[in-house]
């Protein structure tokens, strides 16, 4: 594959700081299950040629045991194994419920959680004692389970404690290297005008350890988004989900957690989009060369994640969540994409 490199967005300096490739990956999603072998392989080199040893991949439920026991792990096999044949790291994202499995409130949709705990749980072993062979150890249990769109039943901390907890046990017990982190949370609200919203990603983990968490999580993740359009270090730590990281660390310090981790497991911004949030490329540029170089200065942190390789297929153009790519859907590389290559180590 050749892809042709791109000039740092004009106001942009990222070469010489070297960081490493190690705090940095994708966030692929569930969209790199569905590519043709052509474009997961494109997308695959992408991730390699900018330095960025890993990538965020949904081990999708609802298709891999769509009845149980009947499995099928066709589509998450050929990511795996397209990452590792690259030397890329793999955080799997066990997630979305099978209709047999779902809550009777929620049944309708696959971001249902499920009825029993241990159904999920069961599922977790079994994705666990499948890829930890083939050098995959870490995995993040559920997407935002803070915010509706992906907890249909109505976000609620204790409710997710309740499915943490067996995962957890059940992914240890397949493999003793699994790395196990909490669902990364959502950006949510404005601790100022509203300081009880119990979707705040830093009420959340409180109310997570209040239900029982401790001893149930290796790392924290969290997504960090900047308060968009705004830069990544603007506005006040009540809406800023990037400098609430910190927050969230002195959480897990007064909790006995201090020396965990905080993963960040989606970060990054749109552009193309008439949507409000939608900024320019070089923008877009900034913010992930600033977003990225603020959190390798911390010292609590792991990776972050940038949402995404390349924008969506269908490419709606109200639609933000379709242009969050390094790349557009053409495969033409933005100018964020040769910063994050100048900003890595390789």
């Amino acid at each position: 594959m050749v892809l042709v490199l791109l000039g740092c967005a004009r106001g942009v300096s990222s070469r010489g700081v070297g960081i490493s490739g190690n705090r940095a990956g994708f966030s692929g999603g569930g969209e790199l299950l569905w590519e043709s072998d052509g474009e997961l392989a494109r997308d695959m080199d992408t991730i390699a040629i900018t330095g960025a040893k890993w990538v965020r991949l949904d081990v999708d439920w609802k298709s891999v045991e769509s009845s149980p026991g009947a499995w099928n792990w066709r589509y998450t096999d050929r990511v795996v194994n397209a990452a590792r044949s690259r030397g890329i790291q793999v955080l799997l994202v066990p997630t979305y419920t099978p209709p047999w499995a779902r809550q009777g409130v929620c049944a309708g949709t696959m971001y249902c959680p499920p009825a029993d705990p241990g159904a999920f749980a069961n599922f977790v072993f079994a994705t666990v004692a499948r890829y930890a062979p083939v050098g995959v150890h870490s995995y993040e249990i559920w997407n935002e389970p803070n915010w509706d769109p992906w907890w249909a039943s109505g976000p609620n901390a204790a409710a997710y404690v309740q499915l943490l907890k067996p995962a957890y046990l059940k992914a240890h017990q397949a493999d003793p290297f699994a790395r196990v982190l909490t669902g990364g949370l959502a950006p949510h609200g404005d601790l100022a005008a509203n300081p009880g919203d119990p979707r705040s990603p830093v009420n959340f983990l409180q109310a997570m350890y209040n239900a029982g968490a401790r001893g149930y999580f290796d790392a924290f993740g969290i997504h960090p988004y900047p308060p968009l359009p705004h830069a990544p270090l603007s506005g006040t730590l009540g809406w800023n989900a990037l400098l609430q990281t910190q927050t969230e660390h002195d959480i897990m310090a007064r909790n006995g957690d201090g020396w965990k981790e905080i993963w960040g497991t989606e970060y990054g911004a749109p552009t193309g989009s008439t949507d409000p949030k939608a900024v320019s490329t070089g923008t877009q540029a900034q913010y992930i060369t600033d977003g990225l170089r603020w959190w390798a200065g911390e010292p609590y942190t792991g990776p972050l994640f940038i949402h995404t390789v390349r924008d969506a297929p269908t490419n709606d153009p109200g639609d933000w969540h379709h242009h969050m790519g390094l790349l557009n859907i053409n495969f033409t590389p933005k100018p964020a994409f040769s910063v994050l290559t100048n900003l890595l180590a390789h």
